[in-house]
């Protein structure tokens, strides 16, 4: 199936994760979607900032009517006209000090209830996740990629499973890929060995190398001999080659470099030949004689290689 070219809308980024549920009041279920009214009855979602503010302040409301209440039974039930006085007085002294102290504490209020409802509620958060996926699995039947992509996308900032997770690779697999986009791969990775993601990530690796972090490199590291019978050792090269971006890699994997490096293309030895030549002092053990040897033997000649004075300046530690 040929692949197709779509823009996926701008991603709604909050402070916390929480901040992205909302509730629809009607048929009391959460939702996650980037969409402004419930998709099964129409009515307007609600935030779930809004709806604890208004809980908390629904709360204030009825104990201030409680007070106000007792307030007006002293008054009526005052045998003299100074004990009236007295008692609306203080009543409503405290009626507005109640009100001054508790707005005070709002904050703490708020946060309180907030937990509170997340707890409570967690069973229906959990139910309203699996209908907004239900609804991206409708979408990626009627061959609505977006859509289905950006219902998951979002779903997927709660739910951590590979299930979620591969269900995005495959539709990003049937999609052109470009770098304007707003892609991501190390929040992708699956917890097992899955074909799709090394499809996607070897994409990936064409269009932003810098999205191929740490662990993406252990990811093709730990499930190499999977890597190399579904695609050979050419994937595993280009990871051996991204590895070459920082310092702090090269040491990390430095097995694993060694084991590709003269498969590597001349610009990648070229980059490493900079990195030990700017770092004399680090042990770079084994992969710095077997790259004094690459050197010495297939670019002896080469003029880029020649001011490094490999020789030289990358210690021998294997002999020491």
């Amino acid at each position: 199936m040929a692949k197709k070219a779509f823009q996926f809308s701008k991603r709604y980024r909050t402070t916390f994760h929480f901040q992205k549920l909302k509730m629809c009041k009607k048929c009391n279920r959460y939702s996650v979607l980037n969409e402004e009214s419930c998709p099964k009855c129409g009515t307007p979602f609600i935030g779930i900032e809004i709806l604890t503010k208004k809980i908390v302040k629904n709360r204030l409301l009825n104990e201030i009517l409680w007070i106000l209440i007792f307030v007006c039974i002293g008054i009526i039930a005052s045998p003299t006209v100074q004990t009236l006085y007295y008692t609306l007085i203080s009543g409503s002294t405290f009626c507005m000090g109640y009100i001054v102290l508790t707005s005070s504490f709002f904050k703490t209020e708020y946060v309180t209830e907030l937990k509170k409802l997340l707890r409570v509620d967690l069973r229906k958060i959990k139910a309203g996740l699996h209908y907004d996926s239900e609804l991206a699995k409708e979408d990626t039947k009627a061959g609505r990629l977006v859509s289905a992509y950006e219902k998951l996308r979002e779903i997927g900032e709660f739910i951590h499973a590979d299930q979620v997770k591969i269900r995005r690779i495959m539709i990003l697999n049937d999609i052109i890929l470009r770098t304007d986009m707003d892609l991501e791969l190390e929040s992708l990775i699956p917890s097992r060995y899955d074909k799709d993601f090394v499809n996607y990530a070897l994409e990936i690796l064409k269009l932003k190398r810098n999205l191929f972090t740490k662990k993406c490199i252990a990811y093709f590291v730990t499930h190499r001999l999977e890597i190399i019978r579904d695609f050979g050792v050419t994937p595993l090269i280009a990871a051996a080659g991204t590895a070459l971006r920082m310092k702090l890699y090269i040491l990390e994997f430095s097995g694993f470099i060694e084991d590709f490096l003269e498969y590597l293309p001349k610009d990648r030895i070229l980059r490493l030949c900079q990195m030990m030549y700017a770092n004399p002092d680090v042990n770079w053990g084994s992969l710095g004689e077997k790259t004094q040897r690459l050197v010495a033997v297939k670019y002896h000649y080469d003029p880029d290689f020649k001011r490094f004075a490999l020789e030289e300046r990358i210690p021998d530690y294997a002999q020491t």
